[in-house]
């Protein structure tokens, strides 16, 4: 195990002087909740990442969903450490983001956690750190067989690796044309709203009076 571990720390090393990196994907699905081939799907649309807006970032950023009633889950995924990251789909100067596309097998679903890790190397070794909701929320959401739905854009804010939150936005139309060179057959894209009040403070609707970020879609 101890010789796994270190040929696995060295293979990061070379990768890492050797400017590789490892591409990861930004939706995971369990097995029993992925449609095999030919049976009905719903799709889950949407982008993860860090906004640019404040300069501390966690390195991998996830949004955890989950099938009602059961431990079957899906997550949406950002990760940069320098060697492994997600497709940066968004980019937006130092901040990017990553088009999730998740096929399913339809039901009721949650948006029940999120997840942020960072880790730190210094000369005394290497600090991680993690922040996920103590108690876990309960956001409902229904998907049914033949449809795709879009629930918006996560960019986090963080102050430090583990004190974040997510801004959730709407930008369906720049994350549709994304997604469909992911899953060119995918269904007419349809917004799904989301009862968030259940996920504060850890994600808040983007004030009306915000400006967009973007160009897709400028904000009031």
């Amino acid at each position: 195990m101890v010789r796994m571990f270190f040929q696995a720390q060295l293979v990061g090393l070379l990768l890492f002087m050797g400017g590789c990196s490892i591409t990861e994907r930004s939706a995971l699905v369990s097995d029993r909740l992925s449609p095999a081939p030919g049976e009905p799907a719903a799709y889950l649309v949407g982008a993860v990442g860090p906004d640019g807006v404040m300069a501390a970032t966690a390195q991998n950023q996830r949004l955890l969903f989950r099938l009602r009633g059961s431990e079957e889950g899906a997550a949406a995924v950002w990760i940069d450490n320098g060697i492994r990251q997600t497709p940066k789909d968004i980019q937006d100067g130092s901040a990017s983001a990553s088009v999730f596309v998740m096929p399913l097998k339809p039901g009721d679903y949650e948006l029940y956690d999120f997840q942020f890790f960072s880790s730190t190397s210094t000369g005394y070794g290497t600090y991680y750190s993690s922040m996920q909701a103590r108690e876990k929320f309960v956001v409902p959401m229904r998907l049914e067989a033949g449809k795709a739905y879009y629930i918006g854009e996560y960019r986090s804010r963080c102050i430090s690796g583990s004190l974040c939150l997510f801004v959730q936005r709407e930008r369906l139309a720049r994350d549709e044309a994304i997604a469909r060179q992911q899953f060119p057959a995918l269904p007419e894209l349809q917004l799904l709203p989301l009862q968030l009040e259940r996920a504060k403070p850890f994600i808040l609707p983007e004030a009306a009076n915000s400006s967009s970020r973007t160009k897709d879609r400028p904000t009031p």
